[in-house]
């Protein structure tokens, strides 16, 4: 337990250093390309080192994401089944959403340097990588499906548990004090529970009432319908 515990914290730990480390990526990597030496100075047919810097800080980013998904990942590990669920799916997706960046960007890089040939085969290329994130992201919710399903049913049974003592939760009329459940009497004065009906109003009445307080008709037995 303890071994877990550790481990679970060196997790987070490295999920929130990964994380500051993308912050600061973002921040040092938009402030580089805003320096003209940068925007102004071309590297090679029209590439200017500003894009180069753009380029070169998403790549870093998408690295430093991708380390703090596993980390994160880990670090849920055994909390719960809906947890569990999105723990097991985190990886594939996050594979997914950085082919899908990592492409554009790297596509914007090469288009001018690449013929039709070129441009047609990285097309391919990237379509195949997407397509095997996707597929990885589809077979991995389909492995752990039952997880998310089994989370679902604990939800729902807690919900209907709490509405079921919602709804059965009364006020003794004597005492005052709340009674729950299917109980006759009330647990603090003992007062009788049960309701019947007025034979006059056809109003509730307590069994250990003698009138009724609606119109005051009497009970005039103890079998009133």
């Amino acid at each position: 337990m303890l071994e877990n515990q550790s481990s679970r914290a060196f997790s987070w730990g490295k999920s929130a250093q990964y994380f500051i480390a993308i912050i600061i990526t973002l921040i040092i990597g938009e402030l580089v390309e805003r320096i003209s030496l940068f925007s102004n100075t071309e590297i090679f047919r029209g590439l200017t080192s500003a894009e180069l810097v753009n380029f070169l800080t998403k790549m870093a980013v998408l690295a430093l994401f991708f380390a703090f998904t596993k980390h994160a990942s880990n670090a849920l590990r055994g909390i719960g089944n809906g947890v569990s669920f999105l723990r097991r799916i985190a990886v594939p997706v996050a594979a997914l959403i950085i082919i899908c960046v990592a492409q554009e960007s790297i596509g914007a890089i090469l288009a001018p340097y690449l013929d039709s040939t070129g441009k047609t085969l990285f097309i391919i290329i990237s379509s195949l990588a997407v397509l095997s994130a996707a597929l990885w992201v589809i077979l991995a919710g389909y492995r752990y499906s039952p997880m998310l399903f089994e989370f679902f049913v604990a939800l729902g049974q807690k919900i209907r548990s709490l509405l079921h003592g919602i709804a059965t939760e009364r006020t003794c009329p004597a005492c005052s004090a709340p009674v729950r459940g299917g109980v006759k009497y009330c647990p603090v004065c003992g007062n009788d529970l049960e309701l019947k009906r007025c034979k006059n109003c056809d109003e509730e009445m307590a069994v250990s009432a003698k009138y009724c307080g609606q119109c005051g008709h009497p009970r005039k037995d103890s079998k009133a319908a």
